[in-house]
Order: structure tokens, then sequence, then C-alpha cells
């Protein structure tokens, strides 16, 4: 006989067990099936296995076209993110969660038309893409998209005197919007550019095209340089705590000079970030510095041009959260350097897809403008004026004008009246 308190525990027992059996007979109804009968032979016919793999074997051009790189590079990109992006017991192999998430970042393809090309549930292709962007962005950032040393920064300020004639600039700053859809019980946090909602992103790059710093999450209900002062790449230049050389002699003179980034006039003038002289400027010498910064200022302009042509879903309106939008840019940024400083054969940035200033001062606009007439253009920038910028920052720039007329002139600008 079992006595009172037993019988209570097996009641309850009985309980939950109903209510379970309940909960999964529901899971059971809203799930019609565990895979979905046109994608039960996803091995066998399915993208990856029946395009994707002879891409791979047959077609370099091809391949290229679907994950932007070589299979030498992507050889070595596998090799790098497969131990954290091969899960035990998991039917899809890493190769086949990289080519798929290659496949949306370098055009942008709709979640639902990869569930249907691969064979894959659209909550399991979503969920794919957001861990690899995430396995991506870990794994490769500390390498490819860390903050400059000092030492990195005294070679960026070198190669940007030897490309662009510009002394002691240790990199190039711009913001762009990038769309997102409209997040839910969203407010005025996001800013409606053009009919759409965008977060933006703030970055630098060097004088090869390679970005050296990001920050993403300000919204843009601000401008550049509003947002430029709340990321953390701002507060750190705010706070002094950038790993600037040293001040030293611009080029023929003796008297030290700061080292600065260059960026446009929505960006604050500080003693370490130059931009142009604004309004009607008449003034040679200010008509001089300002051409000498902009050709500076190309870089950022074509890096951020190379970045969106090769990885198409920044020039989407990207259906995720702010959160999961800023993994997908985070993972093209790095994608776009990791390649940049690998691809020897030029397949990535060739010499016609750059910008290119002609002896005549005329300037060619690289191949990355056409690749982009389909999607409306380039990112759109952030502009708006920002507060005046201490005296000594003004001083600074109007020494380093005058540097550009005088012992730092250099032939092609004299053109310039």
């Amino acid at each position: 006989m079992y006595n009172q308190n037993e019988l209570t525990v097996q009641a309850c027992n009985l309980f939950l067990n109903i209510l379970r059996l309940y909960s999964m007979r529901n899971q059971m109804r809203n799930r019609r099936w565990r895979v979905r009968p046109i994608n039960v032979d996803r091995a066998l016919h399915g993208y990856y296995r029946k395009t994707f793999l002879a891409i791979k074997e047959k077609d370099n051009e091809e391949f290229f076209s679907h994950t932007r790189m070589s299979k030498e590079l992507y050889t070595l990109l596998l090799k790098l993110i497969a131990p954290s992006a091969t899960k035990c017991g998991q039917q899809i192999n890493a190769d086949e969660r990289l080519s798929l998430t290659l496949l949306y970042l370098a055009h942008g393809v709709p979640l639902q038309s990869l569930s249907w090309s691969y064979k894959l549930g659209r909550t399991t292709v979503r969920n794919t893409v957001l861990e690899m962007c995430d396995i991506i962005w870990q794994l490769l950032s500390p390498i490819y998209l860390s903050e400059p040393t000092e030492e990195q920064y005294r070679h960026i300020a070198s190669d940007f005197w030897q490309t662009w004639n510009i002394p002691n600039c240790v990199g190039a700053i711009d913001g762009k919007h990038v769309a997102i859809k409209c997040p839910r019980r969203s407010s005025s946090q996001f800013f409606n550019y053009k009919k759409f909602f965008s977060i933006v992103l703030i970055a630098a790059c060097d004088a090869k095209y390679t970005f050296t710093s990001a920050s993403l999450g300000a919204y843009g209900s601000q401008s550049d340089g509003g947002i430029f002062r709340v990321t953390r790449f701002g507060k750190d230049f705010a706070e002094n705590k950038l790993p600037f050389p040293r001040s030293i002699p611009l080029p023929l003179i003796s008297q030290p000079f700061p080292h600065y980034f260059v960026a446009d006039c929505a960006f604050p003038l500080k003693n370490n970030l130059m931009k142009p002289f604004r309004g009607n400027v008449t003034n040679r010498i200010q008509k001089v510095f300002n051409y000498r910064l902009s050709r500076s200022r190309r870089v950022i302009e074509n890096a951020f041009g190379i970045l969106t042509a090769r990885w198409r879903v920044m020039r989407t309106t990207m259906e995720f959260s702010p959160e999961n939008a800023e993994k997908i840019v985070l993972a093209c940024l790095v994608l776009h350097n990791f390649i940049m400083l690998h691809d020897t054969k030029r397949w990535y940035c060739p010499e016609n897809f750059t910008d290119i200033e002609m002896e005549n001062n005329s300037v060619v606009r690289g191949e990355w403008h056409n690749e982009l007439i389909s999607v409306e253009g380039p990112l759109p920038s952030v502009t708006s004026f920002v507060r005046r910028g201490p005296d000594n920052a003004y001083n600074l720039r109007m020494y380093l004008a005058n540097y550009f007329v005088n012992e730092g002139a250099i032939p092609f600008q004299n053109h310039i009246n």
C-alpha cells in the first residue's frame, strides 16, 4: 500500500509528464516535420554538393565570384576557422558553413534563397551566417584588425608620405551609413536616411586600403563627429590613449610636428586630426592644403568602395537586429583585411579597381564605382558640422598648410591658383 505522501509524489510526476507530453505535441504541431520534404536530399542535391564543390574543383573565376578569394586563400581561411566551426554531431561541415556564409556576404543573397539552394531551413541558414560571422571576427580580428602599435603607426606614416606625399599621417577616417531593417520598438536612436534605418560605421585605414580600426553601434541620429566622440576608438583618441609616435619634424624642416589622422569636415579639428578648410576657399594656401588632404583622404573612400563592391551585403538592407548586423559588418571588414594582406595575385583589388591620379592631376575613377552602380552607388556618408576645435589645432593646420606651399611643395600642385 502506498502512503499519502507517495501518492502525492506520483500524482505530481504524472501531472508533469502530461504537461511535458502536451508541450511536445504542441511543438510537433508547430513544427510539422523535422526536415522539410524538399530538403531531405540535401546531402546529394543541395547547392554545396551539386554546385559549390564543382566550382571549387573546376572554375577559379566562379570560385572567386562566390567567395571573393582564391582557392589558396579559402583553404587557409577554412583551416583557421574549422576547429571553431565544427560541432560534434553536426551534419553541416565547416566547408559548407563557410561557403554559405561567404555567398551571403559577397552577394547579399536573401536568406530564403540560400535556404532553397542549400536545402536547409531558413532559421538554420540565419543562425549559420551569424555564428560564422562571429567566429570569423573573433579568430581573425586579433591578427588582421587590431589597434596598431606605435611602431606600426610609424610604418603607416612612412607609407602615407611615400605614396600620398603627406607627412606624419597615420591614417584616414570616415563614417558611413549601413542600412538595416527598422528594429521593433525602435526609437529616435535609429536614423531614417532616405527611407531606411541605419547603423553607422566609423573606420580608419592605412595608405594601402586596409582598415586599422572600426567602431559600430552608434546609431545614425548623430553626425560623424558626434558619433566619433562616443565610440571606443573616438574616446581613446580624445583621451590621448592611442599609441601615437612622438612628434617629429616634417621633411626639410627642424620643428617637431605631431602625427595625425586626416578626415572630412564632419569630424572635429584636433591636434592629431586634420580636416579641410571649410566654405568658399579663395586663399591659395588653403586650396593647396585642401587638395593635398583630399589626395590622402581618397584612400578611405577607396577602402570603403572596395569593401562594399566585394561584400555586397553591405549595400543591402539587412534584416537583422543592430547587434547581429554589427557581426556581419565586422566580419566583412576583417575578411577585407585578410584578403588584402594575402592576395598576391590581386584578384580582390586589381590595379584598375581603385581611383588613379593622372599626370595632369585628373582622377580616373576606379572600377569599384562601376561595380556599385547596380546598388545605387557607394555607402552614404554622414556629414554635418561640429563645434569649433581648440585654437592650437587651427594653428597646427595653418602651419601644415604653409609647409605645403613652401618646403613641402610638390610639382603637381602648381596648377592650383
